[in-house]
């Protein structure tokens, strides 16, 4: 292999077997990267760092930066005579719908600066207000961000489109967990976003007592102090946790019984809410079912905050971002897509919002303060006896209907 730059042979083999050990990668996982991501997305970092390393004296060290993209890497291993593959050009608009509060600060204006995208974003406060706002036909958006727990049900209706992933390499950035996720294999329609669990949160200036339990949350003590989550699948997980059943079952029996715990717990509930940070903050809450991330942002300005994952169990969940089917500005959206799959951005994301990304070259930019807080970070051993919340088809109906009956107050 000859470098197109200076003409010095590289022999090939020794520096993929270098690449390979400093990363400690196995070519079995460098060939499954080649068979998800395609050649030149998956061997653009390889190429680049055989490329580099003859260039200085010293060792190649990890990248700390995003991949070449797609473009580049086609650059550097087709004949001297080929053109280049361009990267298509974006369209000049680009419209987001996402969360409040959940991207860093500078994403979008670096985006817009890299790009010459001008880029419009709205938010929603609650996954029912925004799958109601898509519709059939995206709303006017380009990109979304639903819960992962959702994605089968959104192909099922064609609400999403395929992604092209040469215009996203940064996908080699991500975790090896999160690089076949079972919702949507080889990421083919999505891309991992953020990652959270669900436990329970308590002020320990208003509760000396250590909890251990999703019990406190039907604790008579606290009365009027407790907040629920605003998420029927979540509220139900709280309560089937308890009794020590799936939080993923379709059985009646079982759903009937989270139901009457749930409307024995209802007369102790001070609040349901999607905005857990809001209440824990203003101290409206004592103990709220919460998610271990926004906690995070709780204990900063109120630091007797705690959070626990409850010895019943508890659930870990993620949030993806998709291309939605009638997006008007594809190009832009998946170069936006890329855009949060860079290290640095990803970074950024979790630096200000507090979530951690799938993005494993990521993490050396990431606050350490983030790292070593297990309320965000938590140990492997901990996230490995978590629960994700699956898609259940046709069966959500049993929980939703039992959702309504419960905030009707039947």
């Amino acid at each position: 292999m000859t470098d197109p730059h200076d003409g010095s042979s590289i022999d090939l083999e020794r520096e993929l077997t270098r690449y390979l050990a400093e990363r400690r990668m196995s070519r079995r996982y460098l060939l499954d990267r080649v068979a998800k991501l395609g050649a030149f997305a998956a061997l653009a970092p390889v190429i680049a760092a055989c490329t580099s390393s003859t260039a200085s004296a010293a060792p190649s060290s990890t990248s700390t930066t995003a991949p070449p993209s797609a473009s580049a890497s086609a650059a550097a291993v087709a004949p001297a005579s080929a053109e280049p593959t361009p990267v298509p050009s974006p369209e000049g608009e680009l419209f987001v719908y996402n969360w409040a509060d959940y991207m860093g600060e500078d994403v979008i204006p670096s985006f817009e600066k890299k790009y010459g995208v001008k880029v419009t974003l709205d938010f929603f406060d609650n996954y029912d207000t925004m799958y109601a706002k898509i519709g059939q036909d995206g709303g006017g958006y380009d990109v979304t961000f639903p819960t992962s727990v959702d994605i089968p049900a959104l192909l099922a209706r064609n609400l999403v489109q395929p992604l092209d992933q040469s215009l996203i390499p940064n996908l080699v950035n991500l975790g090896t967990e999160w690089t076949n996720p079972g919702y949507d294999p080889g990421n083919a329609h999505s891309i991992p976003y953020m990652w959270w669990t669900t436990g329970v949160a308590y002020d320990t200036d208003k509760i000396k007592d250590t909890l251990t339990s999703w019990s406190a949350l039907w604790d008579e003590r606290f009365a009027k102090h407790i907040a629920v989550l605003d998420d029927s699948r979540e509220a139900f997980a709280m309560a089937l946790f308890r009794l020590g059943k799936d939080p993923n079952t379709t059985n009646d029996a079982d759903l009937d019984a989270a139901l009457a715990l749930l409307q024995q717990q209802k007369p102790l509930v001070r609040v349901y809410t999607t905005d857990d940070i809001g209440v824990l903050s203003n101290g409206d809450a004592w103990v709220s079912h919460a998610w271990g991330s926004d906690v995070y942002q709780v204990t900063s300005e109120r630091p007797s905050v705690k959070f626990y994952i409850p010895e019943e169990g508890g659930v870990r969940g993620s949030d993806t971002a998709v291309l939605l089917a009638n997006a008007k500005h594809p190009i832009a959206a998946q170069l936006f897509l890329n855009h949060l799959l860079d290290a640095q951005v990803s970074a950024a994301n979790t630096n200000f919002i507090g979530y951690m990304g799938p993005n494993a070259a990521a993490r050396q930019y990431i606050d350490p303060t983030i790292l070593a807080d297990p309320t965000v970070n938590l140990d492997q051993a901990v996230v490995a006896k978590l629960a994700e919340l699956l898609d259940l088809g046709a069966d959500l109906e049993k929980y939703t209907s039992r959702w309504e009956t419960l905030r009707a107050g039947a």
